[in-house]
């Protein structure tokens, strides 16, 4: 019994050990993480404020898109009513998501957002982003969701940005909504799109996703996220590949709508 007490006594000594240890690190990380900001002080992206990556006045004064005004199939800002994204001389245009909601409408102090995360390598926009998009999506749609998926970075844009940009954003918004993030989609090879015109988009994003493999029962319904809706041509691939798949409805969400 001796012998049993005083390794007792030792394991209680290391674990102590241990966790003071642990204590010291934590500190440590403060007081560099202190130092770096009293000599690189953290911008807000779009102002230059020091000390806050995104300060209240230029949060505040971000151009949201209005639910009640904006089309609920593309999420244009002013599409309620009669949306001209959906509806041309040659009639509806056919998408095969069933919604759509955006944050924000894409000007400079939001691609200044998009790009300063993507591009600039500030990966603590995440949940920033995160945020804004959680803040735009109805709260009916979230409850009626199955999971939250999110388009995924092809090989060329993961090898060029280090990280893939839609997967930390997913994680941040089923955080804070408690949807499942599901990794459901694989990208293939493709152009970014950045570059390309409405029909050299829909015809780079051709096969340009397959489902994962592993997944055995897809979800029911999708919610899938993306960082820009432009034409829709991203989206559109990504979830005609979900729901042939086995996947019976997805709804997309996206941070900015150009239009």
């Amino acid at each position: 019994m001796p012998g049993a007490h005083l390794r007792a006594t030792r394991e209680a000594d290391a674990l102590a050990g241990l966790r003071r240890i642990d204590r010291l690190s934590l500190a440590i990380d403060s007081i560099s993480r202190g130092l770096l900001e009293l000599a690189w002080p953290t911008r807000c992206v779009c102002c230059e404020l020091p000390h806050t990556l995104l300060c209240r006045d230029c949060d505040e004064a971000l151009p949201r898109i209005a639910a009640d005004t904006a089309c609920p199939r593309c999420g244009v800002p002013f599409g309620a009513v009669a949306c001209t994204e959906c509806w041309t001389a040659d009639g509806q245009v056919p998408r095969p998501f069933e919604s759509a909601r955006c944050a924000l409408e894409f000007n400079d102090a939001s691609a200044r957002l998009i790009l300063a995360y993507k591009d600039g390598g500030e990966r603590a926009l995440a949940p920033i982003l995160a945020r804004l998009l959680v803040e735009a999506l109805d709260s009916e749609l979230l409850e009626s969701s199955d999971c939250l998926a999110y388009v995924p970075a092809s090989s060329e844009a993961l090898r060029r940005r280090g990280f893939d940009h839609m997967e930390r954003i997913a994680s941040e918004v089923s955080a804070l909504t408690g949807l499942p993030c599901l990794d459901l989609l694989v990208a293939n090879s493709r152009l970014d799109q950045r570059e390309l015109s409405r029909e050299q988009r829909a015809e780079n994003m051709a096969e340009a996703f397959e489902l994962l493999e592993g997944v055995d029962e897809p979800p029911r319904r999708v919610l899938l996220i993306d960082d820009v809706l432009t034409t829709g041509a991203t989206l559109t691939a990504a979830t005609e590949t979900l729901l042939g798949g086995g996947v019976e409805r997805v709804d997309v969400g996206a941070i900015c709508r150009v239009w």
